[in-house]
C-alpha cells in the first residue's frame, strides 16, 4: 500500500482550535469579573463561542487515525507501533507536566507541608482523572479514544459501509448517555464525571472517522475554488456558515439569558446547541483550513502551521504563562481590564508558542515534554 497524501491543512485547523482553546482560557475569570457591566455579553461570546475547540481536536483524532490506519491491516505489529507511539509522544508528556502542575499547585496553595502519604495519594488522583490542572483531563479523553479505536477500526474495516453511519451512531451513543446521566443523576443513582468521559465526544471522534474513510470524495466540497462556487457547492457553503454562526449565537445567548435573567430551561437545550454548534465547527475549521492555506506559501500560512504544528506543547504550557501573567497587577478602567484580557491571551499564545518552537529546532528530546515536533515538509508522506 501506498503512503497516504500528507495533508498540510490540518496544521491550521490546530492552530484555529488551540487559538479557541486560550480564548477560552484567557477569558474564563472575565464572566465573574464583568458581571452586570456593558463587558459582560463580548466577553461571554468569546468564552462561549470558542467552546467548540476541544470537539475540534477530538475530531481531528478521529480523522487522522482513521486517515492513517482504515487501509492498514490490523496486525499486531500495527497495534505495537500504534501504542508505543502514543505512549512516548502523549502520555510521557501528559506525566511530566503534570507533575509539574502538581508542585505549581502545592506552591501557590502553600501545600508542601502535607504528610507524604496523602501528597501521594493526591497526585495518584490527579494522574488517574487528569486533575493535576483544568486543562489536562483532555489527554484522559484522548487515551481512551486510543484504547476504543483497535475495536472502531476492525468494525469499520470489516463494514466499509458503516463509515456513513458513523456520526450517526456517535450521536446515539453519546445522546443516549447524556439522556442516562441526566436523568440517573437527577434521581440521585449515580454521580459521574461527564466532561472527562470519552463517551460524550463520541459524534466528534465518529464525525472524524466518517470525513477520513470519505476523504477522496470529500475533497472537492472542502477545498473552496471558483469552479465549485460555480458549480453549485457555494450555496451549501455559504449555507454551513450560516447555519454554524446561528447555532453559536444561539447557544451564546442561552447563557446570556440564564446569566443575566435567570432562565431556568431544561440543560438539554444548552447540550444540543452547543453540540450542534460544535459539530458544525468541526466542518466549518476543514473549510477554513484549505482556505487559509492557499498556496501554502504566504506567512499567515507558515504561522499558522507553525502554531499548529506546535499546537500539543502550547496546550500543555500555556496555562502556566496564564497563571503568572494574572499576578501582574493591572489598574484602570474597562478599557485597561479589555487590554490586560488580551494581553494574557497573547502572553500565552505568544509566550508557549516561542518555548515550544525553539525547544523543537534546538533540543533533540524537546518530545519528551512537547510531543512529536513538527513535520519536515516533504512532497509525500503519511500523515503522523
Amino acid at each position: 500500500m501506498g503512503h497516504k497524501e500528507r495533508i498540510p491543512q490540518l496544521d491550521i485547523f490546530r492552530a484555529i482550535a488551540i487559538f479557541a482553546v486560550l480564548a477560552i482560557h484567557a477569558t474564563s475569570r472575565t464572566l465573574s469579573e464583568t458581571m452586570g457591566t456593558g463587558m459582560f455579553h463580548p466577553f461571554l461570546f468569546i468564552n462561549k463561542f470558542s467552546q467548540f475547540a476541544v470537539p475540534s481536536f477530538v475530531f481531528l483524532s478521529g480523522f487522522v487515525l482513521f486517515y492513517n490506519y482504515i487501509d492498514r491491516p490490523l496486525s499486531g505489529k500495527t497495534l505495537g507501533k500504534f501504542y508505543s507511539r502514543r505512549l512516548i509522544y502523549i502520555i510521557v508528556p501528559y506525566f511530566i507536566f503534570s507533575l509539574l502542575y502538581f508542585c505549581l499547585k502545592m506552591t501557590a496553595g502553600h501545600t508542601w507541608n502535607m504528610p507524604l502519604d496523602d501528597m501521594a495519594a493526591k497526585l495518584w488522583k490527579y494522574l488517574w482523572t487528569g486533575t493535576a490542572y483544568t486543562h489536562l483531563y483532555y489527554i484522559i479523553i484522548i487515551i481512551q479514544f486510543y484504547v476504543l479505536f483497535p475495536l472502531m477500526l476492525w468494525c469499520l474495516q470489516k463494514v466499509r459501509r458503516l463509515a456513513a453511519w458513523a456520526p450517526v451512531i456517535g450521536l446515539a451513543l453519546q445522546w443516549g448517555f447524556v439522556l442516562l446521566n441526566k436523568y440517573m443523576v437527577n434521581n440521585g443513582y449515580w454521580q459521574l464525571s461527564k466532561g472527562s468521559l470519552a463517551i460524550t465526544y463520541f459524534s466528534y471522534f465518529l464525525l472524524g472517522a466518517a470525513v477520513a474513510v470519505y476523504y477522496g470524495s470529500l475533497k472537492k466540497w472542502l477545498i473552496p475554488s471558483r469552479e465549485g462556487w460555480k458549480s453549485g457547492k457555494g450555496g451549501v457553503w455559504t449555507a454551513l456558515w450560516l447555519l454554524w454562526a446561528a447555532a453559536g449565537a444561539i447557544h451564546v445567548q442561552l447563557w446570556f439569558n440564564n446569566y443575566t435573567k435567570k432562565t431556568v430551561i431544561n440543560s438539554l437545550w444548552y447540550e444540543g446547541f452547543s453540540n450542534l454548534h460544535a459539530l458544525l465547527s468541526c466542518l466549518v475549521l476543514l473549510h477554513l483550513s484549505f482556505l487559509l492555506f492557499g498556496t501554502g506559501r504566504s506567512l499567515l500560512t507558515r504561522m499558522l502551521i507553525s502554531v499548529g504544528a506546535c499546537s500539543f506543547g502550547i496546550y500543555l504550557v500555556h496555562p502556566a504563562i496564564l497563571f503568572f501573567y494574572r499576578k501582574l497587577p493591572f489598574h484602570g478602567g474597562s478599557l485597561a481590564y479589555t487590554a490586560a484580557i488580551a494581553g494574557g491571551f497573547l502572553a500565552a499564545l505568544l509566550l508557549s508558542w516561542l518555548v515550544v518552537a525553539v525547544a523543537f529546532r534546538y533540543v533533540k528530546p524537546a518530545w519528551v515534554l512537547f510531543g512529536s515536533g513538527p513535520q519536515k515538509p516533504q512532497s509525500k508522506a503519511a500523515v503522523k
